[in-house]
């Protein structure tokens, strides 16, 4: 098989339910010139038996022992072999333009290295239905990065090229993943998103990432990273109230959740 122009990978624990809806709204993309690898990681539940089930050339299924979220999407890069990578997460799904529309944006802004796009998302923890826009240029992500994560992670692809320059997800960090890798892509290259949602996400109890890391821990990490984020972006000293004020963002109620987040510049539209 010739080089794919995408390959869009999916690191799955334990998703036998929900994993194959994942894949086929990969493998339903317009663009076609497309690998789908999944990495099993360490599973015990039917997961690679949902995806083997899937019959499509351009499926790749990677089973290995359990080595953990941070090492399977590291590992899942140096398999891939598209020119561009992409992640989408196991419980959630792909709009068939998503691959097409990103790939398209990484071709004509060859000084891009990382495009997301905004979402739909399904948030069964609050009991919310609501499409969320993130900002779209260079300078306003940095700035976002100060606040919270400017991007959702199962919407995000980037150049291989990264790995050349030794940029890969971390495997030795716990969780919040993503948004670490994503500092150091960002403290060398422009990154943006495109203003259309192009994935489905489902935010859920049940999910591994959600059970094991509570509201309280991820948000002292999220604090740190933005702090982080603070420092290698150069952003004025005064943005440092914005990681001290996550600390106490768990605690409010959802209607002021919703209020913060549209002072900061999150564009939200709810059902």
């Amino acid at each position: 098989m010739s080089e794919p122009k995408v390959s869009v990978f999916i690191t799955v624990y334990n998703e036998a339910e929900l994993v194959g809806r994942a894949v086929r709204s990969l493998l339903s993309q317009t663009l076609r010139n497309i690998e789908v690898l999944v990495v099993d990681d360490g599973s015990d539940d039917g997961t690679a038996k949902a995806v083997a089930n899937i019959h499509d050339s351009r499926l790749r299924l990677i089973r290995r022992t359990r080595m953990g979220r941070a090492a399977a999407l590291a590992y899942a890069c140096t398999q891939a072999r598209g020119c561009y990578l992409a992640n989408l997460d196991a419980d959630d799904t792909a709009y068939p333009q998503r691959l097409e529309r990103q790939a398209a944006f990484l071709d004509a802004h060859p000084h891009h290295a990382w495009v997301g796009c905004a979402e739909d998302r399904e948030d069964s923890q609050r009991n919310e239905v609501f499409s969320r826009i993130y900002p779209l240029d260079d300078v306003d992500i940095r700035r976002m990065a100060a606040k919270c994560i400017p991007y959702c992670h199962s919407a995000v692809m980037f150049r291989r090229s990264l790995l050349d320059e030794g940029l890969n997800y971390d495997p030795d960090q716990s969780f919040l993943i993503d948004f670490e890798f994503f500092l150091r892509v960002a403290a060398r290259h422009k990154v943006a998103n495109v203003p259309d949602p192009l994935v489905k996400r489902y935010v859920r109890n049940e999910s591994y990432f959600q059970s094991r890391f509570g509201t309280a821990r991820q948000n002292r990490r999220l604090a740190l990273l933005c702090a982080r984020a603070v420092s290698a972006f150069r952003l004025p000293p005064h943005y440092y109230v914005y990681p001290a004020a996550r600390l106490i963002y768990p605690w409010l109620p959802n209607v002021f959740k919703r209020r913060v987040r549209s002072g900061q510049g999150l564009i939200e539209s709810y059902e």
